[in-house]
């Protein structure tokens, strides 16, 4: 059966709120990012946790900080070779905290996300329109030269055929290079550790060279270093029955903050609004079913030989033993908790902010000025 969509972390929070709300405070300069990125990552959600680092560096970060990229690649790679441990654990703690002393901005993020949900005609002329052969390299350039962003990003994202994105790349860097020769024209190659569209790449790197052109403030070289005893305090809790520290007492220990405490959730689709998903529900009576589909909590039920019923949304034991070694170990009694914990994992989302306002207090070192339309008609978008 497929897996629900609707999954809890290894402290029971909705994986898709934890990744949006890593998002939204690393945005807003937080070291409450470091807590939201363990969260995921200690929930055996690792590979996740840097695919989603990666969409936020080009969405956000990486036309004020194109160097970050070569920091963060080799971090990467390093991580891949090292073997389990701390050492290994702290690279996702260096790219978060090199992460928030860098600037940003919207300007990617609101390219994708505004000819993802509104129509934008490009009125390219029949005979201009793409074949086969030739992209209309006039149509082009007439939006470069004119700072059209929303066309270049429509053209780049969904109008240019796949077989053509190699000769519109080619045609670009041609550009900027006429345009400055004296800056560097490489495009950062999509390689196999990194999850980024090419689409995403080439029109990252067209609004980094016109980032350059136009002397916005560059990010500056300077890099973090981090020490063991920063990770120590992510790492997992476990019950200890010698010092009568059980599994109910967990929670309230642990779960650090709400997960919508400034109230930015609303601004994105979540799986909770679901109309088939009762999220309160889910945590108190279903949690261990909802939770099995993240990997430590599956490793941890199938090492009691646990198995999924989806008919009654439980874990089901062979035998009594598995049942009590399990629930010795991991019992949350989410249902038992007082609703300051549970709250923290299930809060109500209360629609508090809309992308005009978020806009405005992010609209500084960027160069796209999206039509006010646009964000007062954007509601909800998927990330």
């Amino acid at each position: 059966m497929e897996k629900p969509k609707l999954i809890f972390t290894r402290y029971l929070y909705a994986i898709d709120e934890v990744m949006l709300t890593l998002l939204v405070s690393l945005l807003n300069k937080s070291e409450k990012s470091l807590f939201w990125a363990y969260e995921l990552y200690y929930s055996g959600c690792e590979k996740e946790v840097f695919n989603l680092l990666w969409k936020i560096y080009f969405d956000f970060y990486y036309t004020l900080n194109p160097s970050f990229y070569d920091y963060f690649a080799k971090k990467h790679k390093e991580w891949n070779k090292l073997p389990r441990g701390i050492e290994r654990d702290k690279i996702i703690n260096m790219i978060i905290s090199n992460l928030l002393i860098r600037p940003h901005n919207f300007d990617i993020f609101l390219l994708k996300q505004i000819p993802k949900n509104f129509d934008i005609d490009l009125e390219i002329p029949i005979q201009n329109q793409n074949t086969k052969e030739s992209i209309p390299v006039t149509i082009i350039d007439e939006w470069l030269n004119t700072n059209n962003y929303l066309n270049i990003a429509e053209y780049v994202l969904h109008q240019c055929k796949e077989n053509q994105l190699d000769q519109l790349l080619e045609h670009i860097i041609y550009y900027f290079k006429f345009k400055n020769s004296k800056i560097e024209h490489k495009v950062k190659k999509n390689i196999n550790i990194i999850k980024v569209e090419s689409r995403t790449l080439i029109l990252a790197y067209i609004m980094l060279q016109f980032s350059i052109l136009n002397g916005l403030t560059m990010g500056k070289k300077l890099y973090i270093i981090v020490e063991e005893n920063e990770v120590t305090p992510f790492e997992t809790v476990y019950s200890d029955y010698d010092s009568s520290f059980y599994p109910y007492k967990i929670l309230p220990k642990v779960c650090l903050y709400s997960i919508d405490e400034d109230n930015y959730l609303s601004l994105f689709k979540l799986t909770r609004n679901n109309s088939s998903i009762n999220i309160r529900d889910a945590y108190i009576n279903h949690w261990e079913y909802y939770a099995s589909y993240s990997p430590v909590w599956r490793e941890r039920i199938n090492k009691h030989k646990g198995t999924i019923n989806h008919e009654t949304r439980k874990i089901d034991f062979p035998d009594d033993d598995s049942f009590e070694e399990f629930y010795d170990a991991f019992n949350y009694e989410t249902d038992e908790q007082k609703a300051e914990t549970q709250n923290k994992s299930i809060q109500p989302i209360l629609n508090k902010r809309t992308w005009a306002h978020y806009y405005e207090e992010n609209k500084k070192n960027g160069l796209f000025i999206p039509d006010p339309e646009y964000l007062e008609e954007l509601t909800t978008v998927e990330y």
